[in-house]
């Protein structure tokens, strides 16, 4: 029998809304603050955790992807709940972006199946699309922060209002410009490792805009009312 309390639990395209939300405050919220050193890493590591699980619910146990994701979701909430607890050494930072990075690549993989099915156009599968969006922008942000620990200066990071704040919130504002080709040019790759992460998510984000925006418009198109069709 299912349990009360866990059957209330929203699962699946319900849980959208909510790991939206999550990612937003994530990136343009809490990433800011924390490079203000108004907020500290433990609690972006907190908000990382409810990404994670808004994923993991946004599943619904379906799919052949759903097993693996869960189970890299469940380890990611440990390593950050052991390192909110105990400190964060390098080590534990390394673990938790590479666990991070398979989960959030394998949860892109499982909603881009969603928003590129067969249907009709819907504010879900919409959402579905922009979510995408952001971990893209996420996962590339743990790339060059993974870059910059492996291979200091790899960035010019430009003036720093909080010297002592982690370097790799900055990578959040790095990866967004990046991915949406805006390019300000305060931040640049030095490194040629570096480079080629900046040129790749570049083309992919043009490339991602141009296919999403093409298959909603023509779901839309294909679906809509007869008596449209008519006029």
């Amino acid at each position: 029998m299912n349990s009360p309390i866990l059957s209330r639990i929203p699962r699946g395209e319900r849980v959208l809304p909510l790991l939206l939300g999550a990612l937003v405050v994530l990136i343009f919220a809490s990433a800011p603050l924390a490079d203000m050193e108004l907020i500290r890493r433990p609690l972006l590591g907190m908000l990382m955790v409810v990404v994670v699980l808004s994923g993991v619910l946004t599943l619904g146990g379906q799919g052949r992807l759903s097993r693996p994701i869960v189970a890299l979701g469940l380890l990611l909430f440990g390593i950050e709940t052991y390192a909110a607890a105990a400190g964060r050494s390098s080590a534990l930072t390394m673990a938790a972006e590479a666990v991070a990075t398979l989960f959030l690549i394998l949860l892109c993989a499982r909603l881009l199946l969603r928003v590129f099915s067969h249907g009709r156009m819907t504010v879900r599968r919409l959402m579905g699309a922009v979510i995408v969006y952001l971990l893209a922008a996420i996962i590339f942000a743990i790339f060059f922060d993974a870059t910059e620990r492996l291979a200091p200066g790899a960035f010019n990071l430009g003036p720093d209002p909080s010297p002592t704040a982690p370097h790799g919130v900055r990578f959040f504002y790095l990866s967004v410009i990046t991915l949406t080709s805006v390019g300000f040019g305060d931040l640049t790759p030095l490194h040629p490792i570096a480079r080629s992460l900046v040129m790749l998510e570049a083309l992919l984000g043009q490339i991602y805009m141009t296919v999403v925006l093409g298959w909603l418009v023509s779901l839309q198109i294909a679906h809509r009312p007869a008596d449209l069709d008519k006029d």
